[in-house]
């Protein structure tokens, strides 16, 4: 055990302590700064204030290091409680399986079924309908269905 009456012999009792102690807090008062500062070197600093602080310089430099900005970066992760689902997609029953027709891009659409005025706008339709069955895209049934809807 060290006792300060080896450092300071012509102080008596706790006066030589509280001496000791009063001349350590300058001595030290780097570390107190970087340990107050949560400074990110607080190791490296009183390992620089312990070994070289008896140096004027070795005190200096650690005073200016616990005194510097701390160049840490701090990263803050926010996490988003919001779900995410997926937009609902169509997914057809087991049981279904497009004709060729069906899935043809190039097929128009059949006719409409509404009833025509005049006996040219029936005339017309008929065109169409017979247009649309030599492409291929209405089938005789359709074709003979969709007449006998124009002609009533």
């Amino acid at each position: 055990m060290i006792y300060y009456h080896h450092f300071f012999p012509f102080l008596p009792g706790a006066l030589g302590l509280g001496v000791l102690i009063f001349l350590l807090f300058p001595y030290f008062l780097p570390t107190i700064i970087a340990i107050i500062r949560k400074h990110g070197s607080t190791g490296g600093i009183f390992a620089l204030n312990f070994l070289l602080g008896w140096t004027v310089i070795g005190w200096v430099g650690s005073l200016i290091w616990a005194l510097s900005a701390d160049n840490r970066t701090t990263v803050i992760v926010e996490r988003n409680p919001v779900s995410y689902s997926p937009p609902p997609s169509y997914n057809p029953p087991p049981s279904y399986s497009p004709t060729p027709r069906q899935t043809d891009p190039t097929i128009r659409p059949a006719a409409k079924t509404t009833q025509p005025d005049t006996a040219q706008a029936k005339i017309d339709q008929l065109r169409q309908l017979k247009q649309l069955l030599d492409e291929g895209a209405l089938t005789e049934e359709e074709f003979n269905r969709q007449k006998a809807s124009i002609l009533g």
